[in-house]
């Protein structure tokens, strides 16, 4: 819900830059480089722990069904122990990258202003966190019903 709101508010910046650009025969001061960071990873980290909690998101199942049961119940704990590894290392090292950027107060210049990118580097680690979060559910989830799932999302395939 929100990232469909911040791509309508670029929708509506683009707008404006467009009517800026033909009518007055000037663009908006540095719309390129607020629409670049700004908008895009706001669009996208607040939607990315949504599609992987829902299934959304593509999986590595196009074999899957032709191994046998057991087999498939490691892959699936496999790959979510590699994505409970990877999130938790991508939380740990975005956080200390936002951190770091807060404390040397970096920023981009637009417009012929500097404008602050570290309030938008820290919803990149929340992002990875919710993630992560989502993934031991699952786990936790397949270990409690003693059926194996992919995901917790409506989407995913119940059982395998």
């Amino acid at each position: 819900m929100f990232s469909g709101f911040v791509i309508l508010l670029l929708m509506l910046f683009i707008v404006a830059d467009v009517i800026m650009r033909n009518v007055f025969h000037n663009s908006i001061p540095g719309g390129f480089e607020i629409a670049q960071n700004y908008f895009l990873p706001l669009s996208v980290f607040l939607a990315l722990p949504y599609v992987y909690g829902t299934g959304t998101l593509p999986k590595m199942d196009l074999l899957m069904h032709r191994f046998p049961v057991g087999v498939q119940s490691a892959v699936i704990y496999l790959l979510l122990g590699l994505e409970v590894l990877v999130f938790l290392a991508l939380t740990f090292f975005s956080f200390g990258y936002a951190v770091d950027s807060l404390d040397r107060g970096r920023a981009f210049p637009a417009g012929g202003l500097l404008l602050p990118i570290w309030p938008v580097l820290f919803l990149v680690p929340v992002s990875f966190l919710m993630m992560f979060i989502e993934a031991v559910f699952t786990i936790s989830k397949n270990v409690a019903r003693g059926s194996v799932t992919y995901s917790l999302g409506t989407d995913a395939p119940e059982g395998i």
